[in-house]
């Protein structure tokens, strides 16, 4: 449990602050440049803006709003995901900290029968916080069949691996 507790920690040191700038991994193929989703396939770059505007290789397309609504639905899922995982990096950085507290205080004391529980109710929190996670991954591949649909030239951008939510959670 501990090392599932270190583990998360490093994942969180990685991570971004979701407000900064920075260009961030989302999932594999798509990050982020400032407020401009990034998505990468088929050799090509596809940038979507918050407002669903899409762009493939620098050229704007000419949107209807029903795509243009699709795009901005695709924005929103990844970029939730974004946030979440900065939000579950930085959870499991503090969590880190406090199991670690929990485990030296538990030593020094020589109470360590509770320990385990302790950690697990830790750990717990975590879990529920990746739960999130799951749903948007499962939301995600939606809005991307969705765009793909009222958009054919984003096809090229699918991601064909995304999940849905519950096989994510089995995973899990």
């Amino acid at each position: 449990m501990l090392a599932a507790a270190l583990a998360a920690a490093l994942a969180g040191g990685c991570s971004r602050n979701a407000d900064s700038d920075t260009h961030v991994v989302v999932i594999d193929h798509m990050s982020m440049d400032g407020d401009r989703l990034l998505v990468r396939g088929g050799g090509q770059r596809a940038q979507i803006t918050p407002d669903g505007a899409i762009a493939i290789d620098g050229k704007a397309l000419t949107l209807n709003p029903a795509q243009q609504a699709a795009g901005r639905a695709f924005y929103v899922e990844a970029t939730g995901i974004r946030r979440d995982g900065a939000a579950i990096g930085q959870a499991g950085a503090a969590m880190a900290g406090q199991v670690l507290s929990t485990v030296a205080q538990d030593l020094r004391s020589g109470r360590t029968d509770q320990t385990e529980a302790k950690v697990e109710a830790q750990a717990s929190k975590l879990r529920d916080q990746a739960m999130q996670i799951c749903q948007r991954v499962g939301a995600l591949r939606v809005a991307q069949e969705k765009l793909v649909a009222q958009v054919p030239q984003f096809q090229p951008f699918a991601n064909k691996n995304l999940t849905t939510g519950d096989e994510c959670r089995s995973r899990s």
